[in-house]
């Protein structure tokens, strides 16, 4: 059970959780891209030493470089996605008037992120002392 099985899991069931209860989806539709650059900026990161415990995020400085180009590769897939899913399923007319139709466009996000964070590995090693000051 490798990192894409995890992805499938994590993204799968939040968007069902939304399925299964329509009103979280506006409020999880606003904020999935955060997740999403979070992961995506841990991807690949070596355990610490030991392996217990796994891997903090909360310990240390968050502004490395490859979590910054995480957020910003994952705000940037949600602001077109966003768009596109609006369009796609405004050209579907039994989509775009059933009461479904924001938790269609959610789905469509959600499948996009849930691909970027499978694939797309911003960490790269020896980065580990790469601070922006920001």
């Amino acid at each position: 059970m490798g990192p894409t099985y995890r992805q499938l899991v994590i993204w799968g069931a939040s968007t069902l959780v939304c399925l299964i209860n329509p009103p979280l989806t506006e409020s999880f539709a606003r904020v999935n891209w955060l997740p999403a650059g979070g992961l995506m900026g841990y991807r690949g990161m070596p355990m610490p030493e030991g392996g217990e415990g796994g891997r903090n995020p909360f310990r240390g400085k968050r502004n490395k470089k490859h979590q910054v180009q995480a957020m910003g590769i994952a705000i940037t897939a949600w602001v077109v996605m966003r768009g596109l899913a609006e369009s796609i399923v405004a050209k579907v007319p039994t989509m775009a008037t059933s009461r479904s139709a924001m938790w269609f466009q959610f789905a469509i996000v959600q499948a996009t992120l849930g691909t970027l964070v499978s694939f797309i590995q911003t960490y790269k090693e020896g980065e580990e002392g790469a601070d922006l000051m920001i």
